[in-house]
């Protein structure tokens, strides 16, 4: 990918959120922006993307839940009622 540099003004608190979204999600402030692009429709999606590139930042983010979810057969007991 060719890339280019922008520069941008934005507030302490805009700068701080940046900073802070990108630390939790593990990339960098850069890599945020441009999925923001995308999410935005500014940019279209890279080519070869696959549902787990879309989904890989969210993965591993859940915390409560059953640890059996996908195997135990109780968990389905209500399902589609």
């Amino acid at each position: 990918m060719q890339s280019e540099t922008l520069s941008l003004r934005i507030s302490k608190a805009e700068s701080r959120a940046l900073r802070e979204r990108a630390r939790r999600e593990g990339i960098s402030q850069g890599n945020l922006v441009r999925r923001a692009l995308r999410a935005y429709g500014i940019t279209p999606a890279p080519e070869g993307s696959s549902g787990y590139d879309v989904i890989k930042h969210l993965i591993g983010r859940g915390a409560g839940g059953p640890k059996d979810l996908s195997t135990n057969p109780h968990h389905l007991d209500d399902y589609g009622q």
